[in-house]
């Protein structure tokens, strides 16, 4: 068993907001393999930093696809006004520009790994947790992401930016493995949803997921995985 934080950032350095997955693994001591993969180069100053004292945490430079794509390196953007963090750093430019309207937008070429390719060559079949913040492109990982071949517990991933029917599509892949919502996920600010397998206390809340307004959804607990 192991836990996965795809799209890390800073960890818990960042300059304006904690990492909830960064601190779940600090409370908890967990000894496990750790996993924490991020695309942006920027941040890993940082993330050696936090987690140096770690030896059971391996931290990879690398974008993760979905596998349905077959690239070795992608085309990423960024906004020079989202300094110095970074925070969002993404494969669609339009996604960036949603949030910098009139920023100086950048690009830049990054390694990239389709998300099966890595957890082969980690040999991981056992997922405690997996934690996905990859600014646009988890929704397109998850629905391609094989769960059959793959046992994960815990999947903690941003929904806050798929349309209606990507929530339905999403909800109705974990309902089917057997994932229901267990609550808010590790970001802190709620922008994730957290599922996990065989949970059914919260059945008939996962069906309503979709058509869920944002008000209600951020009345919600984190979940009691976390």
């Amino acid at each position: 068993m192991c836990l996965i934080q795809i799209g890390s950032g800073s960890a818990s350095l960042d300059t304006y907001i904690e990492d909830g997955f960064s601190n779940f693994i600090r409370k908890n001591k967990f000894k496990k393999k750790i996993f924490i993969v991020e695309a942006n180069s920027i941040h890993l100053n940082n993330l050696k930093k936090f987690w140096e004292l770690d030896k059971n945490v391996k931290i990879s430079n690398v974008a993760i696809i979905p596998d349905n794509i077959n690239l070795k390196k992608m085309d990423f953007f960024y906004c020079l006004e989202d300094a110095p963090n970074y925070q969002i750093f993404s494969n669609s430019k339009l996604f960036v520009k949603k949030h910098f309207p009139v920023g100086t937008i950048k690009k830049t070429t990054i390694d990239c790994l389709r998300i099966s390719d890595f957890l082969k060559n980690n040999d991981i079949i056992n997922i405690d947790y997996l934690s996905i913040d990859i600014e646009g492109m988890d929704y397109d990982v998850l629905v391609n992401l094989d769960l059959d071949r793959i046992e994960i517990k815990n999947i903690s991933f941003e929904h806050l930016h798929l349309n209606f029917w990507k929530k339905i599509k999403i909800v109705l892949k974990f309902i089917k493995y057997g994932y229901y919502f267990s609550g808010m996920g590790f970001d802190l600010r709620k922008s994730d949803w957290m599922f996990t397998k065989k949970y059914k206390f919260k059945k008939l809340t996962t069906y309503l997921l979709p058509i869920t307004p944002r008000r209600i959804w951020k009345k919600y607990k984190f979940s009691d995985q976390i």
